[in-house]
This record gives structure tokens, sequence and C-alpha cells, in this order.
């Protein structure tokens, strides 16, 4: 078991999540993407015909199954050769089942630009369920161009008789409808002095507040004055954005700023940013290259008002090439935002020095990308004895990874064999058995090359079009098989067996984990159930199962969905406040032929400050993902044993401060067993009291490369969140239904 990211490789789009630090922003997470995205190559005569860009990442895209049986393989391709024959003999129809072979990777290479070429020509021709296709495809481009052009396919499609089109509008409609009422009955709440309703509006145009309507300004303002922080903080961007000359002689937008910090403390950051900016701005100009570096902190930070990411990646190389080594990875990151040889090699250069001021993890950066098979002679040479140094200085898992490549490699240094290779155990030795089986597992995980993207090149009627789409990975693998029944708590969030249009297999249903706290109440993650636009995951045909051990066999209780809820304060960049309820119907279940204990968990009772959290404490997860990065979920319950972090390395990591400090956990172990795919959302358990009773403290929420590299996944606190939990299922806040 171990937990995995949503983004790994050389080239990849910046992804920014930033938390509140005191009095300056730090930058949260940076990561480049692998290869071009979405890249396009046409012919200049053809750009009318350019299909719009998709993002890399797989939520809320069908996913392409690379493992299916040869059979069925087979049979997909026959079936895209013959809609490619009648597409080219002028059958719409088949234009249209070629677009879907290209859009599901089934007979054809998963690649939704030519999908998009292929429904686009099907729907011009008049062909209903073409128009469909490209109208549901472009509804799931996040560009309002696109959607638009989206309702317009669909709305087409309906009028030539596709119902599935007319259904898709319908629900469109419905859900605009009512996402209106919401935030008229919102602004109006809002007006009023109630601040929850104020701190919702704020959260929903804090990003937005070019978007902010008369009406909303006045509620904001009404809000503001009542109380609320967020209304403050909100209508402050929006007059701060208008406003002309230095940001700390913006007067009415630093009111606001001031106002919200008057109201709560956890939103002085940014009045605090502005008044220092002058001050560190004059240091900086003088030399200090602690102030340069704190400077293109805050200047990186994408929530602040005085976001310039040109100005602050030129800082941080100037903090970095000043003698401040840990900034030096932040400004190699940006760098290679810019995928131009240029950028690459300043990058490397402010890598090298943050290698040389003693930041490990420069050292393994720059070792690897020199090291890489394209890479000149020379260059891998430099590579090798900078990771040799690193292996030295007491890194085990590097030394494996030069351990391997000696016998592929030909350039790579053959190193002396140490006390690692000693004898063979006895088999007789469980104890010792264990630990070497644990240890080999760790060092297969280290050296495996982790790519949670799968890309497409495809030439089309004379253009080539890329395509790529990467794993929010977030599962479990390795770890150890757990007995039936051992974990009566554990709840399993199930997809329909058909999808879009796809009939899913029983290893690719699974959604996530949960754990089961009340009579009808799961806990999961907020991931699970809403998209990054705040949108419901969950359709009619999701239910909740209980008692499985086995998901692929018809086992346990399945019950529908009622509603769900997320935490109001879910931020889906960084992942903080993670968690969510789901409220299903414990009088309507359905009995697989085989059922084991269900029982539910008791959450953490103790309050946040008296809850002990100590680096080395064990912990527990459980869960049914993925046990290999391109399997399927796995055919059995599987746990893994952990120890938690350090709260202050954790809060280090996290970046979180103010109101978010103490709301996520980090965990890990020594052979990487941890969290992912399919077992987000379930739960964190502790049994360290005195009657050893299984308590659930956090959520599996968030982790990184799959626990290659030993960072320990995140999971969000429950006991931060204790009595927001108490107040939803009581009915004293609201939950939104499907």
């Amino acid at each position: 078991m171990r937990a995995c990211p949503r983004f790994d490789g050389t080239r990849r789009k910046a992804h920014y999540s930033v938390g509140e630090v005191g009095g300056r922003a730090v930058i949260g997470r940076i990561a480049i993407a692998m290869g071009a995205l979405l890249a396009l190559v046409v012919p200049a005569a053809a750009q009318a015909q350019v299909p719009h860009d998709y993002p890399s990442s797989s939520e809320g895209w069908y996913r392409a199954d690379p493992d299916r049986p040869e059979a069925e393989r087979a049979r997909d391709e026959a079936e895209a050769a013959r809609a490619e024959a009648a597409c080219d003999a002028g059958d719409l129809t088949g234009c249209a089942a070629l677009g879907r072979a290209y859009r599901d990777g089934t007979g054809r290479p998963q690649n939704r630009p030519v999908a998009e070429l292929l429904f686009r020509q099907a729907c011009n021709g008049g062909q209903a369920e073409g128009c469909f296709a490209l109208g549901a495809q472009l509804r799931m481009v996040d560009n309002t161009g696109a959607q638009d052009e989206g309702m317009n396919a669909l709305r087409r499609g309906c009028t030539l008789g596709a119902s599935d089109a007319c259904d898709a509008l319908a629900d469109i409609i419905a859900a605009e409808n009512e996402r209106a009422e919401e935030l008229q009955s919102r602004i109006n709440d809002c007006r009023a002095g109630e601040l929850q309703s104020c701190d919702l509006l704020g959260g929903r145009y804090a990003d937005k507040t070019e978007d902010l309507t008369p009406e909303l300004r006045d509620a904001f303002n009404h809000g503001c004055t009542a109380g609320a922080a967020f209304a403050c903080q909100t209508l402050g961007r929006a007059v701060f954005a208008e406003g002309r000359g230095l940001p700390e002689h913006r007067g009415e937008a630093q009111a606001l700023f001031d106002r919200a910090c008057a109201n709560d403390r956890d939103f002085c950051t940014i009045a605090q940013q502005i008044r220092d900016r002058p001050a560190l701005s004059a240091s900086c100009a003088n030399g200090g290259m602690a102030d340069c570096a704190a400077l293109g902190r805050i200047y990186v930070a994408e929530w602040s008002p005085l976001h310039s990411p040109a100005e602050g990646l030129r800082l941080l190389g100037i903090a970095c090439e000043g003698g401040e080594s840990e900034v030096c990875r932040d400004a190699a990151h940006m760098a290679l935002i810019d995928p131009s040889p240029e950028a690459a090699a300043r990058a490397e250069q402010w890598y090298a020095i943050g290698c040389n001021g003693g930041i490990e993890g420069d050292c393994v950066t720059l070792g690897l990308r020199l090291t890489d098979e394209n890479r000149l002679s020379e260059d891998r040479a430099r590579g090798y004895a900078v990771l040799v140094g690193a292996c030295e200085r007491g890194l085990p898992r590097l030394c494996d990874e030069l351990y391997k490549r000696a016998g592929s490699d030909p350039e790579a240094p053959l190193l002396a064999a140490d006390d690692r290779f000693g004898p063979p155990t006895e088999p007789t030795d469980p104890a010792e058995e264990a630990r070497r089986v644990a240890e080999s597992l760790a060092i297969e995980a280290e050296n495996a090359r982790f790519d949670p993207c799968r890309y497409s090149s495809v030439n089309f009627r004379g253009a080539v079009y890329l395509d790529t789409l990467c794993d929010p990975v977030h599962r479990v693998s390795r770890g150890y098989q757990l007995r039936p029944g051992q974990a009566p708590w554990q709840a399993l969030l199930w997809r329909p067996a058909q999808m879009g249009g796809q009939n899913l297999a029983p290893g690719q249903r699974v959604a996530c984990g949960g754990s089961l706290i009340a009579e009808g109440w799961v806990l999961t993650a907020a991931h699970c159930i809403t998209d990054k636009d705040g949108k419901s995951l969950i359709g009619s045909g999701h239910r909740i199962r209980l008692g499985v051990y086995n998901p692929q066999a018809a086992e346990g209780v399945s019950y529908p969905i009622l509603r769900t809820v997320a935490h109001p304060r879910y931020h889906q960049p960084s992942r903080a406040f993670d968690i969510a309820l789901i409220r299903f119907d414990p009088r309507a279940g359905e009995k697989g032929a085989e059922t084991n204990a269900i029982a539910r968990i008791r959450i953490d009772p103790l309050p946040l400050e008296q809850r002990e959290i100590n680096a080395g404490m064990p912990v527990y997860t459980y869960g049914w993902g993925l046990t290999e990065f391109r399997g399927q979920s796995s055919d059995h319950l599987r746990g893994a044993r952990m120890v938690l972090e350090d709260p202050e390395a954790c809060t280090k990591r996290t970046e979180f401060r103010g109101s978010l400090l103490n709301a996520v956990l980090c965990a890990a172990a020594p052979d990487r067993s941890q969290a992912c795919d399919g077992d987000s959302g379930g739960p964190l358990i502790s049994y360290d009291d005195e009657r050893r009773i299984p308590t659930v403290i956090g959520v599996v929420s968030a982790g990184e490369k799959c626990g290659s590299t030993g960072v320990p996944s995140r999971y969000t606190r429950v006991a931060k969140v204790s009595e927001w939990i108490a107040d939803v299922m009581a009915g004293r806040m609201p939950a939104r239904r499907r």
C-alpha cells in the first residue's frame, strides 16, 4: 500500500496549493508534467478544424484499461476497423462509432482530439449520436467556449432524435436552475448578516472576483460589516484588482483586508503581505537574500493578490544564487514550466546550487535528470557522480537504484557490495524473513519507473494529434491481506456497471473507501464525491457496500445513496478539509450471496488539543485500491501498518497555517505501504487507547508518487472537524442531494 501523486515526470503544468503561513505566503506544491500536454501538430490550412485542448488529469474521463484480455482487444480492433471503413465510405454512423473507439481506447489508441474530430464530422452531417457524443465530450473541457459549443451540440442531437442528448440537456438545465436558486438564497442570507452563507459565497468567488455583480458586492459589503471575514477578503480582492499604483497605496482594498483580519485572525495574511512588501523589497534590493526569498514566495503564491509569477521566479532565482539554498528547488520547478532548453539548463543550475548547499533532495533530482538515457555522456557522468555522493552520504535506497542500474546501464558506476548483501536468511526465522521481504518490496517500489500518464500519438488524416491522460493516483498498494471480517467498518463506494456509455468490469467499479460511523452514515473524502468545480460525482447508480471482502464477488450488502455533503471549506487544489459524509438508506439494502461482519467504528472522541500525536506512533489503513500501478483494484481487502510523522514535519510539508493548522496527519511505512487509488476516503485508524478500541482519526486524502519517494501520505484529521460531523449527522447543517 503506498500513496501516489496526481502528477510526476519532467514536464508538467504547474499546480500551486498555498497555505496561510503567519505573515508570509509559501508556495505549496509545484509539479511539472511529463511530455508536452495535449500538443497538437496540424497543417496550417487545417487550423479551423483543430480540436480543443484536453486536460491531462483523468478525473471524470473514462480511462482505457491497458490489461484487457486479448480476445476482447481483438474484437474491439475488428469493430473499430469496420467503423473506420464505413466512415471512409461516407457512413456517418461509422464515424461516430470510430470516434467512440478513439475516445475510449477500444480498438484504437485513446485520443480525445481525434474523437472530437470524428464526432464533429458525424454531427455536422446530421448524425444524432455524433452530436450527443460531441456535446458530452466538450462539456467536460474546462473552457467556456468549448462548453457552450457542447451545449449547442447537445441541442442539435436532441432535435435530431438522440434521447441521451435530451436527457443530458435536461440535467444541465435543472442543475443550472438549482445552482441559481441556491446562489440567490446564499446572497439573500449573506446580505441579512448570516455569516456561514457569506463564508460559502466568499469561498466560491475568492478566485473569481471578476465575476462579482453589484448584487454580490452589496451582499459581501453587508456580510463584511456583520463580521464575515471571507466576505471582507473576497471584496478586498476585487477592489485591489481594480486599483492602480503600488499595492500599499490601494487604501480601500487595504481597509477591507484589515477588516477581514479584525473579524478573524486567520485572515490576516494578505493585509500583512501588503504591509511587508515595501520593507522586503528594499531589503532585497540591498542584498538581503532571505527577504528576496520571502518576497519571491509571496509573488508565486497564486492565492495572493500580489501574485506575479515572473517576478517571483526572478526573486527566487536571486535568492538561490545568493545562498538561500532551500528555495532553489522552488525556483527550479518553476523554471521547468517553460519547456525550452534554456529554462532546463537554468533549473539544473539551481538544483546544483541547492545540492551544494546541502539539500539532499536537490542532489537526487539533479542526478536523476542528468542520468536520463537521452542525455549526453558527459552529463550522465556528472549525474552519476552526484548520485554516488548522495548514496555515500546515507541514502540507501538511492544506492539500491545504482546497484540496479549497474546491470542495465554501461555508464552506471559499479559500487562495492555492502552489508546488505549478507548470507541468505534461514526460512525458519520469520521475523528476519518478513524484514527481508519488506525491504525487497521497498527496493522494487523505489526502482520502479513511475509514470501515472498514458500518451497517444495518432496520425489522423495527415495531422498528428497527441493526447495525455494521467491518473489522480490515490490507491493502496503493497501492504498485507486481511482476513474476511477483520475490518467490519470498512465501506466501499461502488460505481454503477455502466458509466459514460461504457460497461465497467468489476475491478473498475471501486471508486473510494469509507468508514461506517453510524447507522446510515459513511465518512469519506470530499474529492470522492465532488469534482474540481464542486459538482457531484455521485450518480443514481452509485451504491454504498458494507460487509465486503472481495468487491468483485457478490458479497456484502449494497445500499442506495440518499445524499452527500462535503466539508464547506474543502479546497480541491490543496486538499484542505478533504472530508465528506455520505447518507445512505439502511433500510433498502440488497444482500449478496455472502456477507461478512458489519460494525461501526468509533470517531476520535478526544478534542484536538487532547489527542496526542507523536512521531512513530503506529496507525493502520485499509482498502481495495490497486496493488500495482496499471492493474485493477484488489480482489481482497488489504491493510497497511504505518507510523505517524512528527506534526511539525507534517505541517512543514503541507504548509498549512492559521485555521488550517492541525487539519492533516502524515503517515508512511518503512516498506512504503500507504494508501492510493480506490482507497481514498478510507480510514486512518489508531488502536492506542487502554482498551485498544479501533478509532478513526483520519481520512485518506492525498499522497505522492505511489510511495516510491518515501514521502508520507496525507490524511484529513477527524478531530479538526468533529463538530461539523456531529452537526451534519444531527441535521444542523444542510446536506446536498445527489
